[in-house]
């Protein structure tokens, strides 16, 4: 007799998506097509995906649960290196023309996603950013981006950064919030500011100073298409030391790729797909 599987443990999984019917999240859509190249083990039957990416299957006794475990993995992994074949279409794939050499604030509205990856030293993984709300910091209205658990806090008026929780509990300040743009974008704008940051969990409460610079615009192609970009340096003002290049495009009102030099070591992250309702 089929039973359905628990949620705990590592049967159900966390999946995040590229793009496809406009109904689903993007979790659903990459979940949707990783159970599609593991529909074919014995006794294991779909019951549902929800909309942050959990598969909930049937499992009728002597199912071959195991192996259908494995076949997930192993989409997922290629997903995380952003496999073409193992993502749904994005919407978009060829670079249009950014008018008149500049981009505007972008308008975030509720429900626009973007899916990442990001790699590491230690690995690939996969996350989402959701638009789930606006919401007002001490009067002044901010986007509200949602991660599982997490949720970034950006200026509505210029998308500074702000804020970061985690489960509703502050993980990391920035006072005052981070110009990670200054509109309109063009090559050749730069500006500087000096900032504190406090991370709680960390113990952690410094002020720097960063320089950020629109070096270049650029055409780059990343597993969720082909867009025309504005490249952004920001350099530690005391040592020059570069702090991270981020490409902006303004098609899809967010960055598209970035990479970090952090503590830890390096990270790169770049859009494999997305959806703007």
């Amino acid at each position: 007799m089929a039973r359905p599987l628990p949620l705990a443990g590592s049967v159900v999984f966390l999946i995040f998506a590229g793009c496809a019917a406009t109904q689903n999240t993007l979790a659903q859509d990459l979940a949707r097509e990783r159970w599609r190249k593991c529909d074919h083990f014995r006794g294991i039957v779909l019951k549902d995906i929800k909309p942050d990416g959990q598969i909930w299957v049937w499992q009728a006794d002597g199912g071959e649960v195991t192996a259908w475990r494995a076949c997930d993995s192993a989409v997922r992994a290629e997903q995380g290196k952003g496999a073409k074949d193992s993502l749904p279409p994005s919407p978009m794939t060829l670079a249009s023309a950014i008018p008149n050499g500049t981009a505007n604030v972008p308008t975030w509205k509720r429900g626009y996603e973007w899916a990442y990856r990001a790699e590491t030293a230690t690995g690939t993984n996969i996350f989402v950013w959701s638009m789930d709300r606006e919401e007002a910091l001490d009067g002044v209205p901010h986007y509200v981006i949602k991660v599982g658990p997490r949720e970034i806090f950006y200026r509505k008026s210029d998308g500074a950064f702000s804020r970061e929780t985690l489960d509703g509990a502050t993980v990391r300040r920035i006072t005052p919030a981070r110009l990670m743009y200054v509109w309109p974008l063009r090559v050749g704008e730069s500006w500087e500011q000096t900032m504190r940051e406090e991370r709680p969990n960390d113990r952690l409460d410094e002020e720097r100073v960063d320089v950020e610079t629109v070096e270049a615009q650029e055409t780059v192609t990343v597993p969720a298409g082909t867009f025309e970009t504005f490249k952004i340096v920001c350099r530690n003002k005391q040592t020059g030391a570069i702090r991270y290049e981020m490409w902006y495009a303004p098609e899809v009102g967010q960055w598209i790729k970035i990479f970090e030099n952090l503590e830890s070591g390096r990270r790169a992250r770049e859009l494999i797909g997305f959806k703007l309702r």
